[in-house]
Order: C-alpha cells, then sequence, then structure tokens
C-alpha cells in the first residue's frame, strides 16, 4: 500500500513510517516508524492532524504539561483548546496567540520561537508541518527547555556588562584581536580612545592602525613573542589616534585560548598615560638642565682653579726667594703677611680642584703596599714644624699590635689625615693635637684600623655637627669670617673615607673639645716593617723577567682584552693593542715585535688572513714571529689550517694565568728557565653553586681580582652584546651572526656559565653548515632567557667579591 493510502485512513501517529521509494537500496532505519524517533528524542513533542487537531504527545511533554489528565499518549485537544491551556502559563498571552495562529495559518517551518513562561522557565518551539505531496497532513511541535542555556547567556551579559562599566570607568580601553592583530571586537571605552566607531575598527590590523609606522615591526615582534612564549606582556607605547595626533598608552595584553589550550586571540587593555609622559619629559629635561649647570658649574670652578693655580705657584715662589734677601724688618712683616695669603688661597684652590674631581666619579682607589708607621710619623713631624713656636703639642699614639707592611690606598689617607688635621690646626690656638691609630678588628687577613684626630679648639655645637661633612657648610655663620675656608676639607675627606669603604664621625666633649673618628679596612701582607738585615722580601714578582721583549695583541673583546693586558701588565711585558685587522697589520708592517697574541676572529680581517699575510713576505719584519692564536674552537679543522698557514701554537679560550705564562714563557724566555706562577694574595673565595663552580676555580685559581674585572666587564656589556645579535638575527644577516656568536661565546665560561658558552657552540656550528637555521631564533630565545634569569646572580656575585676583597679576604 503507498503512504498516501496509509495517511487517508488516519492511522494513528505512533503507527506512522517512513518509507522513501526504493527502499531496497537505503538503510533499513528508513522502514521504521516515525513514532520511534518522536518518542526517543529529549525534547517534547506534539502531533496534530490535518484539522491542527492535536492528537499526540511524547513523554516528556505528557511529564512536563500533561501529567494526570491523559493516560498514555493519546491526546484529543482542539488548536484553540490548547492555546487556551497554554494562555495562562505564559507572560505574554496575547503576543503567543497571535504567533500559534499566524503558524497555523502559513503552515511554513519555523525555528527558534522562545516562550518564557511564568514559572521562570523558557522554552524554544520548533514547528514543522507535514505534507503529503500537496496535501497537509498534519503537524509535529518540538517543545526544548532552554532555561539554563539563556540563563547562563543572561550572567554572561551581565558580567560583560559589569566589566565594561568597570573599564569605562578606569579609562581602560579594551579590544579583541586574532593571532595576526585583526580586531574582532572592541568597547566603548576603546573607541573613545581612538576616536573610530566600532564599524571603522571591526576587521582592521591593530598594529597598521594605531602604531606608528616607525615603531610597527617592534610592536608586531611583541605580538609574537606573546602568542609563542604564552606569556601576558605589560609595555608603553606611542599610539596615533583617527585624527593623526598621538597619545601614550600602557598596554597589557594576553592570549585568548581554546577549550584545548591553543591560543586563537589576543586581548589588551590600554590606558592613557600622555600626562604622565608629558611630566615624566618635563623632570627629565629639568634634570639634565640641573646636572648640565652643576656640571658646567663645576667645570667653570676646576678651570678656573687651574688658571689662578699657575699665577699663584709663582707669587709664592717669589715670596720664597725674597724672604731670602737683604731686608728691613718692615718688608719681611710684608713678605711674611704675603706667603700667609698665598697659603690660604692655595688651600682654597686644592680643595675646589679635589671635590670635583670626587664628583665627577674621576676619584679612584689604588691600593699598594705601604708602612702605615713611616706615614703618620712623618705627618706627625710635618705639622709640629709647621705650627713652627705656637703652644701647641702634636702627638702619636700608634697601637703596636700593627707591625707589618699593610695594603692600601697610601695617597688617599695621606689626603684625609692632611685635612683633619689642617681642620684641627686652624681651629686650635693653644693646647694639643692628637693622632691615634687603633687596631679595631681583625678578619683573616683584613684588617680595620680606627684613626682619630683630636683638638682642643673651639669646639663645636652639638646641634651642628651633621652640618659639618656637608660642600660649603660650617659650623657657625662666622667661621668663614673669623677663619676663612670653604668648608670644603671635611666633607672631601668623608668623600674619601667612604670612597674606600670605611665611615666617619665627630664628636664634642670629653678630653678634646672635637674629635674627628674615621676607621678603614686594609689588607694584613704579614710581612714585618723591617726585614732581618734590613732588607725587604723578594717581590713576588721578581722571578718573572722578560726583558725588553715585545708583545702584539690583536683582541676585540671587552672582557678578553682586559684579562689579556691585566696579566701582561703584572709581567712587566711591554705591548701593542690592535682592536681589528687593519690596524694590527700596520703595526706588524712597520715595527718588529717579539710575539703576535691574536684572536682568530677579529673585525676588518680573519686572524687566518693575517697569519697568512705575516708569512707570504720574507721581506717584512714578522715573518718570523711566533703567532699564538687564541680561539674558543679549537677544532682538528682549526688545528690543521692553523698549522698550514704558519700559526705557532693554539691558545684555547678561556684560558688561565698560568697557561698564558706558560706560552710567554716558551717564546719570550730564551734560556727558557722555569718560571712561577705568582703568588696568590686572595684565596679560599668559594662562588655561587649555581654557577660552574670547578670551573671557576680552573680559570682563576683564587685569584678573585681577575675575576672582579671580568665579571664586572660581562655585567656593563653582555646585553648591549645580546642586542646585537638579536638584530643580527631578526635581519637574517647569518654570517654576521656566526661572526658575533663566535666574539661573545668565551664570555659566558669566564663567569662560570659554561653551558650557555656550549649552547652558544651549537648555534655556530649550526650557522657554520648552514642548516637547521629556522631553529635559530627559538635557541637565541632560549639562551636570552637564560642570560637574563642568570645576570642578578652574576651581579650579586660581583657585588660579593667585592666585598670579599674589601673585607681582606673573608665572606
Amino acid at each position: 500500500m503507498s503512504q498516501k493510502g496509509r495517511i487517508g485512513r488516519k492511522q494513528p501517529p505512533n503507527s506512522l513510517t517512513i518509507a522513501p521509494p526504493n527502499i531496497g537500496e537505503t538503510p533499513s532505519i528508513f522502514a521504521l516508524s516515525i513514532a520511534v524517533f518522536l518518542r526517543s528524542t529529549n525534547a517534547g513533542v506534539l502531533v496534530t492532524d490535518e484539522r491542527h487537531r492535536f492528537v499526540w504527545g511524547n513523554d516528556q511533554f505528557m511529564d512536563v504539561f500533561q501529567a494526570g489528565k491523559y493516560k498514555g499518549n493519546q491526546l484529543d485537544q482542539t488548536f484553540r483548546g490548547m492555546i487556551a491551556y497554554f494562555t495562562p502559563q505564559v507572560y505574554d498571552a496575547e503576543a503567543f496567540e497571535l504567533k500559534m495562529k499566524e503558524l497555523r495559518k502559513k503552515r511554513k517551518p519555523y525555528f527558534g520561537w522562545e516562550l518564557p513562561f511564568r514559572n521562570g522557565k523558557i522554552y524554544e518551539i520548533s514547528y514543522i508541518p507535514v505534507y503529503d505531496g500537496p496535501r497537509f497532513a498534519g503537524s509535529i511541535w518540538q517543545i526544548v527547555d532552554v532555561t539554563r542555556h539563556r540563563q547562563a547567556d543572561e550572567e554572561l551579559r551581565r558580567v560583560d556588562e559589569k566589566y565594561r562599566v568597570i573599564l569605562d570607568n578606569l579609562n581602560a580601553a579594551l579590544c579583541e584581536t586574532d593571532l595576526e592583530g585583526n580586531i574582532v571586537k572592541v568597547y566603548d571605552s576603546f573607541c573613545r580612545l581612538s576616536g573610530y566607531s566600532e564599524e571603522e575598527l571591526i576587521g582592521y590590523n591593530i598594529t597598521d592602525i594605531f602604531v606608528p609606522e616607525e615603531n610597527r615591526e617592534y610592536a608586531r615582534n611583541l605580538r609574537r613573542y606573546r602568542v609563542e612564549k604564552k606569556v601576558a606582556l605589560l609595555y608603553d607605547m606611542e599610539i596615533v589616534l583617527k585624527d593623526g595626533s598621538r597619545k601614550w598608552v600602557i598596554a597589557s595584553s594576553g592570549n585568548i585560548y581554546d577549550r584545548d589550550g591553543k591560543a586563537i586571540g589576543g586581548v589588551g587593555i590600554h590606558m592613557d598615560i600622555t600626562p604622565q609622559k608629558q611630566l615624566q619629559r618635563e623632570l627629565e629635561v629639568a634634570k639634565q638642565a640641573a646636572e648640565e649647570a652643576q656640571r658646567t658649574q663645576k667645570e667653570f670652578l676646576a678651570n678656573m682653579s687651574h688658571e689662578i693655580r699657575t699665577p699663584l705657584n709663582a707669587i709664592i715662589g717669589m715670596a720664597h726667594l725674597l724672604e731670602e734677601t737683604a731686608l728691613n724688618d718692615e718688608q719681611k712683616e710684608y713678605i711674611k703677611i704675603l706667603k700667609h695669603s698665598s697659603g690660604i688661597l692655595h688651600g682654597l684652590i686644592t680643595d675646589i680642584l679635589d671635590i670635583s674631581k670626587i664628583e665627577a666619579g674621576k676619584q679612584e682607589v689604588h691600593p699598594r703596599e705601604f708602612d702605615l708607621r713611616e706615614l703618620v710619623q712623618s705627618m706627625k713631624h710635618t705639622f709640629q714644624m709647621k705650627l713652627g713656636q705656637r703652644p701647641i703639642q702634636v702627638t702619636l699614639e700608634l697601637d703596636k699590635r700593627i707591625d707589618s707592611l699593610l695594603i692600601g690606598d697610601d695617597m688617599l689617607l695621606n689626603q684625609i689625615l692632611m685635612n683633619l688635621l689642617g681642620n684641627a690646626e686652624k681651629f686650635t690656638k693653644e693646647g694639643e693635637i692628637a693622632i691615634k691609630v687603633q687596631l679595631e678588628d681583625v678578619q683573616g687577613n683584613a684588617l680595620w684600623l680606627r684613626f682619630q684626630v683630636c683638638d682642643t679648639g673651639i669646639g663645636i655645637q652639638a646641634d651642628k655637627l651633621e652640618l659639618i661633612f656637608q660642600n660649603y657648610k660650617q659650623a657657625e655663620k662666622d667661621i668663614r669670617e673669623r677663619y676663612g675656608g670653604t668648608g670644603l676639607g671635611l666633607a672631601i675627606a668623608k668623600q674619601l673615607v667612604e670612597l674606600q669603604g670605611g665611615r666617619i664621625s665627630v664628636d664634642k666633649g670629653g678630653e678634646y673639645n672635637t674629635c674627628f673618628t674615621f676607621t678603614l679596612p686594609f689588607i694584613d701582607t704579614r710581612r714585618p716593617l723591617v726585614r732581618p738585615g734590613g732588607q725587604d722580601a723578594e717581590n713576588k714578582y721578581a722571578r718573572i723577567d722578560f726583558g725588553q721583549a715585545r708583545v702584539l695583541v690583536v683582541e676585540d673583546n671587552p672582557m678578553n682584552l682586559k684579562y689579556i693586558l691585566s696579566l701582561l701588565e703584572k709581567y712587566k711585558i711591554n705591548h701593542q693593542l690592535a682592536t681589528n685587522g687593519p690596524d694590527a697589520l700596520y703595526f706588524l708592517e712597520s715595527r718588529q715585535f717579539d710575539l703576535v697574541l691574536m684572536d682568530i676572529r677579529i673585525p676588518g680581517m680573519d686572524g687566518f688572513e693575517l697569519a697568512r699575510k705575516i708569512r707570504e713576505d720574507e721581506t717584512r719584519p714578522n715573518v718570523a714571529t711566533p703567532v699564538i692564536a687564541t680561539t674558543a674552537t679549537a677544532m682538528p679543522s682549526t688545528l690543521a689550517m692553523a698549522r698550514n698557514i704558519g700559526i705557532t701554537e693554539i691558545l684555547t679560550k678561556p684560558y688561565t694565568p698560568d697557561q698564558l705564562l706558560q706560552v710567554l714563557n716558551k717564546y719570550l724566555n730564551e734560556d727558557e728557565t722555569e718560571i712561577i706562577m705568582e703568588v696568590q694574595n686572595i684565596s679560599g673565595y668559594e662562588f655561587n653553586p649555581s654557577l660552574d663552580v670547578k670551573y671557576l676555580n680552573t680559570l682563576y685559581e683564587s685569584n678573585i681580582g681577575y675575576a672582579i674585572d671580568l665579571f664586572d666587564i660581562y655585567v656593563l656589556t653582555i646585553r648591549e652584546e645580546l642586542t646585537k645579535i638579536r638584530k643580527v638575527a631578526d635581519a637574517g644577516d647569518w654570517d654576521t651572526l656566526r661572526f658575533q656568536v663566535h666574539k661573545i661565546k668565551p664570555n659566558f665560561s669566564m663567569v662560570g656559565l659554561t653551558w650557555i658558552t656550549t649552547k652558544l657552540e651549537t648555534m655556530e656550528n649550526l650557522l657554520r653548515n648552514n642548516e637547521s637555521l629556522d631553529t635559530l631564533p627559538a635557541l637565541l630565545g632560549e639562551i636570552v632567557e637564560e642570560v637574563n634569569g642568570f645576570f642578578p646572580i652574576i651581579e650579586k656575585e660581583l657585588q660579593n667579591m667585592q666585598a670579599y676583597m674589601a673585607g681582606g679576604g673573608q665572606s
């Protein structure tokens, strides 16, 4: 029987079947009764006949809407009756009735009709008319509870609105982009900031619209970094608005992820900081102006002091010459006044020059071995003679435990004591000026000494004590008029004490009216002041003697340069420096050297090429000079090439002082007598365990002085070097990148980051073989991240070593 015949006899809905033509050629599911589907769906279902009479409902509908009224699934409800049944349950009964009648009249499918009920539920209604050919055979109504979905949507809308209000009140402009930076969503605050409407922004690239052209590449790199590293970024940048004006914003951007944790876009919050930037610029300009004014003032004072000192020296000299001629009493009095006045003027000029030098940061500490007893005794005699017949006695108390030579800056100590004694002499009319030196503390081979300069002069008021160490300040208003002076002497003394790691103070009262006290650290050599037989001990460098040997050093790496030149100066070797190939070639063609110590990779000319030029012409002065090549990559191929070209020997970086000394002894010491490495005066320092301690101990052999120099250069230069490498890598200039990587590779080993040197070696090999270049950005990023992570550790290690040295070798 045909499908039309079966429906024509008004079979009940649960007996309807789906039987498409050619049933043998289709899946068996089409032979199932339609009631199977209507019963199985989770949605509520109603079925009407061709007269729109509701005749059947599935279990889901009956359970929710018709419980107890009908048995089973059979219904017998007119269309109007069904409307009347639901009218009290829905919010807008009139609209509900109109929509039902409209659907019955049009007999066209309709989906997504949301119907809110008074009990808080929301149902989505779908109407599906059923036709048998052109004849209307009835309809199926599907009712789905979407309350939870709509409530969730509403909650999201409320949250979105809440944060929109918060961001608007915070003046924070928010927008969302895809992975390429194309804008997919904007908020009102962003439109207000930019001047664009939402329609003008959606679909456009945020970088192309807002970032000035000169900064766009930087902005794109930031976005790539954020996406690849999966990190949030905070940065400030200048943006261009719709009207062409520019503003500064601080931007916080992060990734948006899908359920699988894959980045699918980004979100950024932008806050206008233009007023703060303007204020910052104004403050920087004001600061620069103030610093420039201060610098100009100091330069003027220093220049004028120098200009005045020249004729003043002549005046002082002529005064002394005149004093030795035949003079009457009146003339002698004039000469006395002239000498006194010129002496005061000379002191003023000296103070101005000293304070200018200190504040300019040009004053340095130069430790050396000296005899403290001899220094203070000489100063006592000098001042006693200067006081002449004045009723003032200069006394000296020196701790007997200080009985060995010390290492420190005796010149600065002398200047500090001179300033304090000069101050005491100026304000003391009679009585005593006392110099006292006591051993305050012993820490290993470091001695902390306490110096005191006390006097019975006019004293200082208690409320003025804190002023006297300030530049151009004096304790009393009338001091300048009565005693003269610049008010710089004590300020200079204080800064010189603090420059050496000490501290100074002043006390009033007790046996003396004024007493200045300062402490300074010195290293005890443990060598007695007077040797048996009256001879000093043999200098620890005495056995290192290379005569008049001359060495050419060809190197451009700052850390390597500092290291090499420090060692050559220790060994008293005459040396010439060239930082590039052409300069080295000029020196080699114009003068004779006894040894060439060169890096293989140098600017302007490859080391191999330079060696080849040295050897190729027998008429040149250095054709037979030993050439020692230093390299961080002593590969077999490198060694073979070096021998073929005529390089005498390879010294692998980084090398120890002992290794360099052995090479120098081999080629510069004619009788090849054994030279013992210098005796270390500092030992026992323990490096940070997060560094390669074993390697550092081997490299520096406990000589912390060398370590401090190289750690200091690393801290000052490494970030700038890495920035250069990043720029070269971004430009894809692989040849230059290989050169730069080779250049800085040893620097990391010198501060104990040997594994970073290994990574750079890997990077150099990839560049040399021109393979896997696409992995270089990731490898370089990994290296930069690791260097930044260890940078604070290296800085701290440098500070620890400096403190260790200042403390005389005690942690």
